[in-house]
């Protein structure tokens, strides 16, 4: 599968709320770094983005970039939450066919606050 086309294929299955093909585009070991969260493994980030996904009700995508090591996606996530839209910045790498690095950043201040008891 070409850069382009997986990481569209993860994008495109996760805001579906099909994780398991999310899932399928993920190196094992995938490497995590987001505004909140870090993982070094796919199924651990697969468990958190399964509870972000719940609380989603649109993706608005904004603009794509791709070169032959990985990609840009810029888009707006609406929640059904006080944290209202999100807009995110989501950067990938790609080896050997699969995503082994996903830089999230979005302003987390908002879903903090949701987060505290």
């Amino acid at each position: 599968m070409e850069i382009r086309q997986l990481i569209e294929t993860y994008h495109s299955a996760w805001t579906a709320g099909d994780i398991a093909g999310a899932r399928g585009c993920l190196a094992d070991d995938l490497d995590f770094r987001g505004s909140i969260d870090t993982f070094d493994k796919a199924d651990d980030f697969v468990a958190a983005l399964t509870q972000f996904q719940s609380m989603l009700s649109r993706v608005t995508m904004l603009r794509r970039f791709f070169d032959n090591e990985g990609g840009v996606l810029l888009y707006d996530c609406a929640t059904a939450t006080p944290a209202g839209v999100i807009r995110t910045a989501e950067f990938f790498t790609v080896r050997d066919g699969k995503i082994t690095e996903i830089r999230l950043v979005f302003d987390a201040t908002e879903l903090r606050k949701l987060m505290q008891p």
